[in-house]
């Protein structure tokens, strides 16, 4: 007699098949130990900070090539003094805040791998918001004066080019002093720049919900002791 052998495997099935969301890779065994705050919290950290990373890396790969184009083809009518380099300052902070989102998503998973309680997730988010924010601002502020600078540079070719300023009225004055389509795309790159920092800002700022929710302030009747205020009680 010969025996058969049984050579057949177990079945597996995609997530997405058995009705999991894409988000649900964000648990990990014994889910149901873990805070359910802590759980929002950290699902809700990794979707801001994708989307923010997203529209910022769409923002600022557009405003970098249209800035470097710029400034590959630009002649005695583009430099320095056109806002170009505060320009281009406020794209290298906006893909440092790109760093920092993408960092954002990797501490949503971190915060359910250490099983932090309320308090040290509402830490641990608060200081990744405060440092966006930072970078952000800083960028934000960047890239408006290099907004102003760029405006009144267009502007004195406008008042040149009409003789307001006393400018020559020749053919070469004219032309080198003449708007061109390369100052508009100076001006878009420079503003998709301020769009793609006020993306991140409003995401950070949206973030802000989930530390309230965390760890809500004090009320009057209900203020919190601090740890030195602790050890005084005791003492007595």
């Amino acid at each position: 007699t010969t025996k058969k052998l049984n050579l057949s495997f177990p079945k597996r099935t995609s997530p997405i098949l058995q009705g999991k969301g894409l988000d649900d890779d964000i648990e990990e065994p014994h889910s149901g130990t873990r805070d359910p705050l802590v759980l929002e919290a950290s699902r809700t950290l990794q979707r801001v900070s994708w989307l923010s990373w997203w529209s910022q890396v769409i923002l600022s790969t557009v405003s970098s090539v249209t800035l470097v184009f710029a400034r590959s083809v630009s002649t005695s009518t583009l430099r320095r003094a056109d806002g170009l380099l505060l320009a281009g300052t406020g794209v290298v902070i906006s893909f440092l805040s790109i760093l920092w989102a993408w960092g954002g998503a990797r501490l949503a998973r971190r915060m359910l791998r250490r099983n932090m309680n309320r308090v040290e997730a509402a830490n641990v988010i608060r200081r990744a918001v405060s440092l966006g924010l930072s970078l952000n601002l800083i960028g934000m502020f960047l890239s408006l004066i290099g907004a102003e600078q760029i405006v009144g540079g267009l502007a004195i070719k406008v008042l040149t080019m009409q003789g307001v300023l006393g400018g020559n009225q020749g053919g070469p004055a004219v032309t080198t002093q003449a708007l061109q389509p390369l100052d508009i795309l100076v001006v878009q790159g420079n503003t998709n720049t301020l769009l793609s920092h006020f993306c991140s800002l409003v995401a950070y700022l949206y973030l802000t919900n989930c530390v309230r929710k965390l760890d809500p302030p004090s009320v009057v009747g209900d203020e919190r002791r601090k740890p030195s205020q602790f050890s005084k009680v005791s003492n007595q």
